[in-house]
């Protein structure tokens, strides 16, 4: 799943269906959800990422794979109808891999996937010139059915992360006027191979990335400009499915909140304040999520948090509060 809050009042998700169809939600402040087709059944793959970014108010993006390994972009502007094309062809992503992207300046975007060799490849756009593709990551550096996030904390720099085949996270990081750089954020053994991966910047001088462990635990990694990425168990062992989602926001600069999946299907919920010790409560029981389910979440305005999840029985269920 992919949310993406365009403007203040308004939302929209995004999300395959079992059938590979691609179907939009949205939402207007003072009217009821609403929805349509973006892609017909069996275009999608069934088991792929999908990404979204709002680079301008009047603009959304939509990134997902193909049913054939293809990546597709999907684009709206305001006033015009949704259109698209194949930003990289057949065989291109793995079927069961992620999908992420960011906009770190208005002009320009970037996409980052998982290979069916491992590597991870990238393409980014700038306006007045077409998409241009790079690898990010040789083959082997990626597991092809791991998660992969991205930031950027900053306008003049973005940051990505992934689960490696070793369940490593790795990462790469690029400023502008430079090349990208790589390092491994978590050695081998510490991440679920199939486990998705969240990441916020709170303020632009820090980030911090959630993962799931390879035993179930919900890991925390965290770096503040001046210092070296720290890190510790948000949850316990067995707290997380090893194939579910994950998914952060940070709704005010000195707030944090995390969602991931329970292995009971249980929805988890941890947050933080600034000056306080992480707490966290059970926000959706057991059963009510599908463990190998997507999950996305937004802050619209800042006093609000909605989240959404997949349902065993294939629903999408939304929770949300305003504070």
């Amino acid at each position: 799943m992919a949310v993406l809050s365009r403007v203040p009042n308004s939302m929209e998700l995004f999300h395959v269906g079992a059938d590979g169809a691609v179907r939009d939600r949205f939402w207007y402040d003072g009217d009821q959800w609403r929805g349509f087709g973006l892609a017909p059944p069996g275009t999608a793959s069934a088991t792929g990422g999908i990404a979204g970014v709002s680079r301008v108010p009047n603009s959304m993006e939509v990134f997902f794979i193909g049913a054939d390994g293809s990546m597709q972009d999907r684009f709206w502007y305001d006033g015009d109808q949704w259109k698209g094309f194949e930003l990289a062809p057949a065989g291109s992503a793995s079927a069961t891999g992620a999908v992420t992207a960011v906009s770190r300046v208005p002009n320009s975007m970037e996409a980052w996937w998982i290979a069916p060799d491992g590597s991870v490849q990238a393409a980014y756009w700038y306006e007045g010139a077409q998409w241009q593709r790079y690898a990010l990551a040789p083959p082997g550096s990626a597991a092809v059915a791991g998660g992969i996030a991205a930031v950027s904390r900053i306008p003049n720099s973005m940051e990505v992360w992934w689960i490696g085949p070793d369940g490593s996270v790795q990462a790469g990081y690029w400023y502008e006027g430079a090349q990208w750089q790589r390092y491994t954020l978590a050695p081998a053994g510490a991440a679920a191979v199939t486990g998705g991966v969240a990441v916020v910047s709170r303020v632009p001088n820090s980030m911090e990335v959630w993962f799931t462990g390879a035993n179930g635990s919900v890991q925390d990694r965290f770096w503040y400009d001046g210092s070296t990425w720290q890190g510790f168990e948000l949850a316990g062992a067995g707290s997380a499915s090893p194939t579910g989602g994950i998914a952060a926001v940070s709704r005010i600069p000195n707030s944090m909140e995390v969602w991931f999946t329970a292995p009971n299907g249980s929805v988890q919920d941890r947050f933080w304040y600034d000056g306080s010790t992480w707490q966290g409560f059970e926000l959706a029981g057991p059963g009510a999520a599908a463990p190998n389910g997507g999950i996305a979440a937004v802050s619209r305005v800042p006093n609000s948090m909605e989240i959404w999840f997949a349902a065993p029985n294939g629903s999408v269920q939304d929770r949300f509060t305003y504070l």
